[in-house]
């Protein structure tokens, strides 16, 4: 992988170990339906999932707008797309398809709702990638962006240097790392009006997101970014601060609609 598209590259080119790793941090939960609250889902609309990963969201989409609706999901993962089309094979209000770039396979105006859930801040093009959800919207149809800003991440016990040290070496698997501040700016110059932002702060203390650092880890080793010895002593001290109970990672999850 070239460090000029490893932000996209790393998605279309995922190892076994790191698949795993989404499986787990991608399932639906009940805490996601306050994610998704803005986007005033409903039953019977149709709804497109950008970046739809291993399904999951899609599938909970589905549930949502019922069989009179309709849900597709795209990724640029062929092996994503895949597990996600196995996994919703007895649903017909569902379906997922691979894109090779920003172009959306479906005619205008088609949708009532578009979300991108952690997904704009890897796009190479955000101007031709938002130019092309306000295309697929129908008019007043909603996009819903929710997305991180990693100028906000804190790590415990590892203090603020050392956090900005570890993810300005993983940097190049971001396009756009500061997405959730950019993104309204960015959908009002799309043409979108009636934007909102709101911010969900997610807080782990349990461990949950010692997958997001492992992910870290791992692109900062095929970046070279850091020596391995560095990274390693790292996740040490976040694994040993759980048992200690000085461990909390906090990232907020920008939540931003706007209407086309």
């Amino acid at each position: 992988m070239g460090t000029d598209s490893f932000y996209t590259d790393h998605w279309k080119q995922i190892e076994e170990e790191r698949i795993a790793r989404y499986e787990r941090m991608f399932v639906w939960r009940e805490g996601h339906k306050s994610l998704l609250a803005p986007a005033a889902i409903g039953e019977g609309q149709t709804v497109l999932d950008v970046g739809s990963g291993p399904g999951f969201f899609a599938l909970a989409l589905a549930d949502m707008v019922g069989d009179a609706g309709r849900v597709d999901g795209v990724d640029i993962n062929a092996r994503f797309v895949g597990d996600a089309n196995s996994r919703a094979r007895d649903r017909d209000n569902v379906a997922f398809h691979q894109v090779t770039d920003h172009r959306l396979p479906f005619p205008d105006g088609d949708y009532d709702r578009v979300i991108c859930k952690n997904v704009l801040e890897y796009v190479p093009d955000l101007e031709a990638t938002l130019g092309e959800v306000r295309r697929v919207l129908k008019p007043e149809g909603r996009i819903h962006v929710i997305d991180s800003d990693w100028g906000f991440v804190i790590v415990e016990p590892w203090g603020k240097k050392t956090v900005d040290r570890f993810f300005a070496a993983a940097a190049a698997a971001f396009k756009e790392p500061h997405i959730g501040r950019k993104a309204a700016g960015l959908m009002a110059a799309a043409g979108f009006s009636d934007i909102e932002v709101r911010l969900s702060t997610f807080v782990d203390r349990e461990g949950t997101a010692l997958n997001v650092l492992i992910n870290m880890a791992g692109y900062i080793k095929s970046l070279a970014t850091l020596p391995d010895e560095e990274v390693a002593t790292l996740l040490n001290q976040a694994t040993e601060g759980i048992n200690a109970g000085s461990y909390l990672f906090c990232l907020p999850q920008f939540l931003i609609t706007g209407v086309r």
